[in-house]
């Protein structure tokens, strides 16, 4: 009867990079199970053999067990809701196939192993897929210990073969898919490692970043090892032509790669975060930067019939998506994304809304939005609150400009802008998607900094 699971990352295949640890669980396994993913890749599955026969003692007892891997499908044609969706079927499928298999085996066998390409932790399935195992086996009443054992992975040996560190001084690492890489890379993520890229999706990226350094390298630390270096554009169709042949005489390919930026490319300034403020108030209400612990001002304040009236979805938060909502507020704050403030009734401390301004479009432009829960409506806090917030944005962020706008009709958001000194710049037609699929016309404010200072409003 089973009573443990071992995942041991082995490097990638080579006997000489799995680390001492690894080598000693290999020896405590009495079966591994490995997923079957056809002719086309016995040789890893022959690769994973010839590790166990190099670093098994011959007095250890154990065996293979090739099991069908179930199928994936066509992930480069889903949006991500059906990729995550398909991957989670996907898992289940496995486990399924496991479980069929670890329950068929012998008394004496009592250790199941997971070999895993490189480092577990770089790629999820299998530490998933032996959770819901282990979760299966416990529902069942059996206690089935399970454990992780690092390896050397893909990254390690990328920068090892070509001899570089993976970041530069005082720089971030980035780690992405081929599938992510194209919608997520900026320059200011540093460097960027990209694996699981069956398109070699830097490609698109040849005309648009084309002094990017790339370092590519296949079949890392196997004797089929390749690898290629170089400015991108100059470099980008010899992969291509290095990766099909490749792909044509193995019938699959494993590659990983760095894309940095040259060490003499000019810094481009990144936006940078908002200052740091303490509380804001003019006596009768108080405004202070959102924190985790306001997460059901957020829920109260969006989920109000009459806000969800003027969303633009008109979608109400769960508690999940108010916390998620009210933690994310600090990260947004640093990075320079949004400042989102809560409004607090300075008599009581209760919370009574929320305003934020967001960087958007030219430089030195902010973008408003606010609204109060229905308890503190008519007493003119969310006024209040927003020539706060402006009077900070202007004095202490530096915006130059700021814009709010509301849905045609929702005449109290109006009169807030009008009191708090925005002028009324015009009427957008169709502008603002509505939940029943129409759109409706926005009205659009704007305050510059030279009319606030003059007009002060009070």
């Amino acid at each position: 009867m089973i009573d443990r699971i071992r995942i041991i990352g082995i490097g990638m295949g080579s006997p000489e990079h799995v680390t001492g640890e690894a080598a000693q669980a290999l020896s405590t396994v009495d079966v591994f199970l490995v997923a079957d993913k056809g002719g086309a890749k016995a040789d890893l599955v022959a690769a994973r053999q010839r590790v166990c026969d190099a670093l098994i003692p011959s007095d250890h007892a154990y065996r293979v067990v090739e099991v069908a891997d179930p199928k994936r499908g066509p992930d480069a044609e889903r949006d991500d809701t059906a990729y995550g969706q398909g991957v989670r079927d996907w898992h289940a499928a496995r486990v399924d196939a496991y479980a069929e298999v670890i329950d068929g085996l012998g008394d004496d066998e009592t250790t199941v192993g997971f070999l895993v390409w490189g480092d577990p932790a770089f790629y999820d399935s299998t530490i998933r897929v032996v959770d819901a195992l282990v979760e299966r086996y416990a529902a069942a009443g059996a206690d089935v210990e399970h454990d992780v054992i690092a390896g050397i992975s893909a990254p390690q040996l990328l920068a090892a073969r070509h001899r570089i560190p993976l970041n530069r001084i005082g720089a971030s690492i980035h780690v992405t898919t081929g599938r992510r890489l194209v919608d997520e890379y900026d320059p200011a993520l540093g460097d960027v490692v990209v694996m699981l890229d069956g398109g070699l999706a830097c490609t698109e990226l040849a005309d648009a970043y084309p002094d990017l350094e790339l370092f590519w390298g296949a079949y890392l630390g196997s004797p089929d090892e390749l690898l290629v270096r170089g400015r991108l554009a100059d470099v980008i169709d010899e992969v291509r032509r290095v990766r099909a042949e490749a792909r044509e005489r193995h019938g699959w390919v494993m590659d990983t790669y760095l894309l940095r930026q040259p060490a003499d490319t000019p810094t481009v300034p990144a936006v940078t975060g908002y200052p740091e403020t303490g509380p804001l108030t003019d006596g009768v209400v108080v405004v202070r930067p959102v924190t985790a612990g306001d997460w059901q001002v957020v829920r109260d304040e969006h989920n109000d019939e009459e806000s969800l009236r003027w969303d633009l979805f008109g979608k109400p938060y769960t508690d999940d998506e108010a916390r998620q909502k009210a933690a994310q507020a600090r990260r947004e704050w640093r990075s320079g994304r949004a400042a989102r403030f809560v409004i607090v009734d300075a008599a009581t401390g209760e919370g009574a809304g929320v305003i934020g301004v967001m960087r958007m479009g030219p430089p030195g432009l902010g973008l408003l939005g606010y609204g109060v829960v229905p308890a503190f409506r008519g007493r003119g806090f969310t006024t209040r609150a927003l020539r706060l917030v402006s009077r900070w944005a202007f004095e202490s962020a530096g915006l130059a400009v700021l814009e709010l706008g509301h849905k045609a009709g929702n005449v109290a958001s109006g009169k807030v802008a009008a009191r708090a000194g925005f002028r009324a710049e015009g009427r957008l037609t169709a502008r603002l998607p509505n939940p029943d699929g129409t759109r409706s016309d926005e009205i659009y404010y704007s305050l510059t900094k030279e009319r606030f200072d003059a007009e002060r409003p009070e």
